[in-house]
């Protein structure tokens, strides 16, 4: 039987942001990403950890109303501080957890049932707040179908050009370029995308640009990821949101011809063919899916679709 999609929140955009900075965290709505992560892991020293946590939480209260994403990046299993990370965050407004360093789907499944009883003994929805895994081993990536299968929870994963050689997963890999943007990455990106996309995973991490002041590195790592799959990609600096936004945005032009061959086939199924001609192509089932995933991200987006025409989609 085919994996059934799971369904979540379209996002363009994730903007990182310390979680020892609530200032920065409160004003982080105003450069227009589609979502926040609260960063508890890397970029909060040791020291700084217990009161990042009471930041955090009371970033996610004063920022809940607002129309966007409200992620937090935990500290890995194993590190002594993912409980009180969990104790500190599981509040109302929290749309989702990123859980770095995944290792194996055990630690996916642990998180699961930790959150489970929160959510109960908290009074929020069962199941509401996501789970991203973040691979960064050669192990994890090996093992992201299993991953991203231990939990109906896991919306986001991926990956789609490969690890950067300068991170934790391209030290674990071994690699040695380094552009961001290398080809050799490709190989590794792809097979992530094709275990989450086979898990169900319809929301693809592309390449995230570590180089701050470079936007067309930004633009050039967006673009190749969005060829590989992806649907958003994550960022360090807000400089980097527009152009992301951008990129993971259809073009007019996209969602043009979307509605056009929509109306094509809307008129061809009313008259008995499933099958018509459109611009000397031949169209069917498989483009009028792919043209509503299209108007669906527009829509996403807050782009005007124009009419777009209802027609019933089979399944599969």
């Amino acid at each position: 039987m085919p994996q059934t999609f799971r369904d979540a929140k379209c996002y363009r955009s994730m903007l990182f942001v310390p979680g020892h900075k609530l200032d920065w965290m409160l004003k982080a709505p105003k450069y227009g990403p589609d979502a926040l992560i609260l960063d508890l892991e890397d970029s909060v020293g040791v020291a700084e950890k217990p009161a990042a946590r009471i930041a955090v939480a009371k970033a996610i209260k004063e920022l809940r109303a607002k129309p966007i994403g409200l992620f937090v990046r935990l500290n890995a299993w194993r590190t002594g501080y993912l409980m009180d990370d969990l104790n500190a965050v599981v509040v109302d407004g929290l749309d989702g957890l990123i859980l770095s360093k995944t290792e194996e789907p055990q630690d996916i499944t642990a998180l699961d049932l930790v959150l489970g009883e929160l959510e109960r003994s908290r009074g929020l929805p069962i199941g509401s707040i996501e789970v991203s895994p973040y691979a960064e081993t050669a192990l994890a990536m090996y093992r992201l179908y299993d991953i991203c299968m231990a939990s109906q929870r896991v919306k986001r994963a991926g990956g789609a050009t490969g690890p950067s050689a300068q991170g934790d997963g391209g030290r674990s890999l071994g690699l040695q370029y380094e552009d961001e943007n290398a080809a050799e990455g490709v190989a590794f990106g792809a097979y992530s995308v094709l275990q989450a996309r086979a898990a169900g995973i319809v929301h693809i991490e592309g390449g995230m640009c570590a180089q701050l002041d470079n936007l067309d590195m930004v633009r050039r790592l967006g673009e190749k990821s969005k060829r590989l799959g992806a649907s958003f990609a994550s960022a360090i600096h807000p400089s980097h949101i527009p152009i992301i936004n951008e990129v993971y945005s259809p073009s007019q032009n996209e969602v043009d011809v979307a509605r056009e061959i929509i109306a094509a086939l809307a008129e061809g199924i009313a008259r008995g063919d499933a099958a018509v001609r459109y611009k000397s192509r031949l169209l069917d089932y498989a483009n009028l899916r792919t043209a509503m995933d299209v108007i669906n991200k527009a829509k996403a987006a807050g782009m005007d679709v124009g009419n777009v025409p209802t027609v019933e989609i089979p399944a599969y």
